[in-house]
């Protein structure tokens, strides 16, 4: 009986029990406060509970939302006000995409660098803090990783509007309205597309010709108005943090999160970014250009431009899928035919990058354990400790309206446009309903409210003040 059942087990269903004891400990490392979830996110969240149960808020008023406000909609139809089930939900974005990603480099590079690849990534911390964020990071590789899939089912594809041209379609601006990097995405594609010959080498038909030629002129068309149109909704692609330390966030991969460091990890941060480099130059240099590669080589380039968690996991993500085979192919050329010659240095790097994402894994646990936060969110939990106080008015004009929300369960106002921070007048007479001001004194956009607070210190009355901005109470006294 129990030769029979040992028959029927293949490797793969090792690599899926794996997945699910991996999907439990990512489920105990999680926070599952109303902290901690990035901007974008809880907007799109939000959306969705106040359409599902009839309430209404100033949610719209937040701007646009990406489209993950689409994906959250089936799963709020059934649990909707629950964050613990988006980020169930987000863990199995992740789960299916380390699949894909797997299968993506069995096919182009061998199954020993997919498992240690997709090994790395999943223990890595960057990975369990998107997930537990609920950021970017995680929906970008998914688009990127299907995306691969449905451009090789629509190169294949009998007709010239097949479901994968649809579906590649809906990808590419799934991708562009999260995060500036998913413009890669179509830009690949683009790259790929454009030149003239058949890109099918099995087509040697003068109607194969003409019929890839027609999916290369519906293709071309279609990413040019689907990029168009949700670059011009979500141009400014609000709600996404704002980073200028490059060196922070790519060593904030193997280090886990900022609220446990002291300071930046800048050291590692620069071995990742060397990494990186490294391999980005040989990517190109071998000019071997298949879409997934592609699209993530130029999603870290333009992630240079804001260099947050989400461009972090992407360049780790790079680094493991592009580079480990650099590695063991450089190894391969040292002539050495023994374990230690052939795979010594990429064993030890495995060591040293799990014993590192472990001790930092174990301690991410003690952000939920000790409701450890941001300073941003120390900020946010302050303004629900005033909201909390139900005797009072109170009605917040945040800068992270959609967090504040979550965390106050109150309505919450986006801050007042600089139209009408111009005139004192103006602004009192515009904001008469607001109780309260929340916004990072620091943030350049921010100076035309930060000096009516200065220029207004009887009206506007500064009661919290912490690194991350401060709180304005509105006084009822007329100056």
């Amino acid at each position: 009986m129990l030769s029979k059942i040992t028959q029927h087990i293949e490797p793969r269903h090792f690599g899926l029990l794996a997945l699910c004891v991996l999907a439990f400990i990512y489920m105990a490392l999680f926070r599952y406060d109303a902290y901690g979830i990035e901007e974008g996110a809880a907007r799109a969240l939000l959306i969705n509970w106040s359409i599902i149960d009839h309430v209404a808020n100033a949610t719209p008023l937040f701007g646009f939302p990406d489209l993950r406000a689409i994906m959250f909609m089936f799963l709020d139809l059934h649990w909707a006000g629950s964050l613990p089930a988006a980020k169930v939900f987000t863990l199995f974005m992740l789960l299916g995409t380390a699949l894909m990603l797997y299968r993506w480099s069995e096919a182009n590079d061998s199954s020993e660098v997919g498992t240690m690849a997709t090994a790395m990534l999943l223990i890595s911390p960057i990975t369990i803090m998107q997930t537990d964020s609920l950021s970017p990071g995680v929906f970008l590789l998914f688009c990127f990783a299907t995306s691969y899939w449905m451009n090789e089912y629509f190169q294949k594809a009998v007709r010239t509007m097949s479901a994968s041209y649809f579906l590649l379609l809906l990808m590419s601006a799934f991708a562009v309205s999260l995060h500036p990097m998913g413009l890669a995405l179509p830009i690949a594609l683009a790259l790929l597309w454009l030149p003239k010959k058949v890109l099918s080498e099995d087509n040697n038909t003068s109607s194969d010709n003409a019929q890839m030629l027609d999916k290369r002129r519906n293709l071309l068309i279609g990413l040019t108005i689907t990029t168009a149109l949700l670059v011009f909704v979500r141009w400014g692609w609000t709600g996404l943090e704002k980073s200028s330390d490059h060196l922070a966030s790519l060593g904030a991969t193997i280090t886990g999160s900022p609220i446990l460091q002291s300071t930046p990890p800048v050291g590692f941060g620069l071995i990742i970014a060397s990494l990186l480099g490294f391999v980005i130059a040989i990517y190109i240099y071998r000019r071997y250009f298949e879409l997934f590669s592609l699209t993530l080589v130029i999603a870290c380039l333009i992630g240079l431009f804001l260099p947050d968690t989400s461009w972090a996991l992407l360049a780790l993500t790079c680094i493991l899928f592009l580079g480990l085979p650099i590695f063991i192919a450089a190894h391969r050329r040292t002539g050495i035919q023994n374990m230690i010659g052939q795979r010594g240095l990429i064993i030890l790097l495995v060591i040293v990058f799990t014993s590192i994402c472990t001790s930092a894994n174990k301690h991410y646990r003690e952000i939920s354990q000790l409701k450890l936060k941001s300073d941003t969110d120390n900020l946010i939990a302050s303004a629900a400790y005033i909201a909390n106080n139900h005797d009072i008015e109170f009605l917040i004009a945040s800068q992270w309206p959609a967090r504040t929300m979550l965390a106050t369960k109150r309505d919450v106002l986006p801050l007042p446009p600089e139209r009408i921070l111009q005139d004192a007048d103006t602004f009192i007479a515009k904001t008469a309903s607001v109780t309260h001001f929340m916004f990072d004194t620091n943030a350049p956009e921010n100076e035309a409210l930060s000096k009516m607070g200065v220029s207004m210190p009887r009206h506007l009355q500064a009661i919290e003040i912490l690194p991350a901005g401060v709180i304005l109470q509105v006084n009822a006294t007329p100056e």
